[in-house]
């Protein structure tokens, strides 16, 4: 049934690059992907099972769902599947691909298939669905659209409370997926990586992990072209969720390379180490290496949080102060610490090169005490073999500054009373290392 979408939709890619050069491959979910979202659908004991697909495009993912639940549910006799598209170049492919899905899904296991095909935008459709079950679906299976939506749009304001600012689309659809989950249904989801732990995404975050567990991640990988240096996860993962409130103790996470999903490593790793509760940020371990190692970092005698430290972000955005930056000192500036300040493990100010290295004072919110610091550089793995730089500050160095302020692009750590001159050069090791850089949020 899968082969069949596949083959078809495949057929309509071809057909429309003659046609109109129209380039359409990347909008469909690989047939590799449908097929391991559809692997996490459990075994369902009962005659009837609903089955939601709310970007169906061609009915890849549906095709992938109904043969998964086929094959492992023998008790299951009838399928009703919602499918939401908008796109009407797809519209007559699916409606044909799922009617011979229908008559194959019969023929070989005498299950039944009722498809309900809505030629609305899934998002913004009435709630409750038209023909839905109350409960809600048991199964959800979604490679949702990728475009931003900005403030004030009928899709943001679906989610308004959750979003900080404008939101892609797919988050919006992976929050109303939540929502029309039954008590007990799974989703299984192809979203970014930038997911886990973008800092607007975190009220998303919050409700979706409220409401549903974490069950399985799976991360694609790309092939370090050097082998010192650690695979970085590529732009997209699946995450399985489960409507329920009670959490799993594990979490399996499986990876493979490229767009494959043929797993090269499975994995289980505790549920409240990789869910961060503070910012329910995700932790993507991409091998066992990496998850021996937390156990190590977790069994640690101190946290940041016990020192008396904490993590945080630079206060200013450049883009926001652009006529407050200048590039020598003046009356009335400070010192801004940029990212290319770190160099050696220290902070080297001022630094030839680099551009606005100072800021008029005149925004309090974005000045700070001058006092000793650890800076933090986040840098992707792919470009470099750590994903962290860390740079140790004095406020020695600066001694006729009162104040300084940092760039966005810094994360720094210090004490509430500026106490650092002991710990900063072990913290600046460890943070440093490779290996402790791996473990870095994405």
């Amino acid at each position: 049934m899968l082969g069949l979408a596949v083959r078809n939709t495949k057929k309509l890619v071809r057909e429309k690059v003659k046609e109109s050069n129209i380039r359409l491959g990347r909008l469909f979910t690989k047939r590799e992907q449908a097929a391991l979202l559809a692997s996490y659908a459990p075994t369902y004991e009962k005659e009837e099972v609903f089955v939601l697909d709310p970007g169906a495009g061609t009915g890849i993912l549906a095709a992938a769902a109904i043969e998964a639940i086929a094959k492992s549910s023998p008790a299951v006799r009838r399928i009703v599947l919602f499918a939401f598209e908008t796109n009407g170049m797809f519209l007559p492919m699916l409606a044909d691909n799922l009617e011979r899905i229908r008559k194959k899904l019969f023929h070989d296991y005498k299950v039944r298939l009722v498809s309900i095909i809505r030629d609305e935008n899934y998002v913004t459709a009435a709630r409750p669905l038209e023909g839905a079950p109350m409960s809600g679906f048991d199964l959800v299976l979604s490679n949702p659209p990728r475009e931003l939506r900005t403030v004030g749009t009928p899709e943001w304001k679906s989610a308004k409370k959750l979003c900080s600012g404008d939101t892609d689309l797919c988050y919006l659809f992976t929050v109303q997926a939540v929502r029309d989950l039954a008590e007990g249904g799974r989703a299984m989801l192809l979203l970014p990586v930038s997911f886990a732990s973008s800092a607007y995404l975190e009220k998303i975050r919050r409700f979706t992990f409220t409401e549903t567990a974490i069950l399985a991640l799976h991360l694609f990988l790309n092939r370090a072209e050097d082998a010192r240096r650690l695979d970085d996860a590529r732009k997209n993962m699946v995450i399985c969720l489960e409507k329920t409130d009670k959490a799993p103790e594990l979490i399996r996470i499986s990876t493979s390379y490229g767009e494959s999903a043929e797993a090269t490593c499975v994995m289980h790793a505790d549920y409240e180490s990789i869910l961060r509760r503070e910012n329910m940020s995700l932790l993507l371990l991409k091998s066992e290496e990496e998850a021996k190692l937390l156990k190590v970092i977790e069994h640690f005698p101190a946290t940041l949080s016990s020192l008396g430290l904490k993590m945080k972000t630079g206060l200013t955005l450049e883009s926001r102060y652009k006529e407050l930056l200048r590039d020598k000192p003046e009356k009335n500036t400070v010192p801004l610490i940029h990212p290319n300040s770190i160099q050696l493990g220290q902070i080297a100010f001022p630094h030839p090169g680099v551009k606005n290295q100072y800021l008029v004072a005149e925004v309090p919110s974005i000045l700070q005490k001058n006092k000793n610091m650890l800076f933090i550089k986040r840098v992707p793995a792919k470009s470099e073999g750590k994903a962290l730089f860390c740079g140790a500050y004095l406020a020695s160095q600066l001694p006729r500054d009162r104040y300084i302020s940092t760039h966005n692009k810094l994360n720094y750590i210090d004490y509430a009373d500026g106490r650092m001159e002991q710990a900063k050069q072990g913290f600046q090791q460890l943070l440093s290392s490779s290996a402790y850089g791996a473990l870095a949020p994405y």
